[in-house]
């Protein structure tokens, strides 16, 4: 589990890390993106900070802070998971459908389970005594 936590964490990680250096790019490389408007680059640094925050979270789960920290990293994962869905049922996001079951939902659904197999494995970790 450690290697697909660490893995979850560089990816999500990483992403952050090109949301917030490289706007314009990010935005033209993710499908189904320049669909939802205009680029607005603050807009996408403050995703990508939250991006970067989840995958640091979950790394951080595996080194010591343990289920607590990966539960917060996949409250954004999941959420932002969550809010495409609620989009694709209004009729937003139709047609990269496979894109996001991939880049959104498959994430979000991995960091639910770490944080419930971590919890299940070490139920008293990061507890203060």
């Amino acid at each position: 589990m450690k290697i697909l936590t660490f893995a979850l964490a560089a990816m999500m990680a990483g992403n952050g890390i090109y949301m917030f250096l490289d706007p314009p790019g990010w935005y033209a490389a993710v499908p189904g993106v320049p669909d939802t408007g205009p680029l607005n680059l603050h807009f996408v640094r403050d995703i990508g900070i939250a991006y970067f925050t989840a995958g640091v979270g979950l790394a951080w789960s595996e080194l010591g802070a343990g289920w607590r920290a990966s539960a917060l990293a996949a409250m954004f994962i999941g959420l932002h998971s969550l809010l495409h869905v609620g989009e694709t049922i209004v009729g937003h996001h139709h047609d990269v459908i496979l894109n996001e079951l991939a880049a959104v939902h498959l994430p979000a659904a991995l960091a639910i389970a770490i944080s419930f197999l971590q919890r299940r494995a070490h139920p008293s970790q990061g507890e203060r005594s």
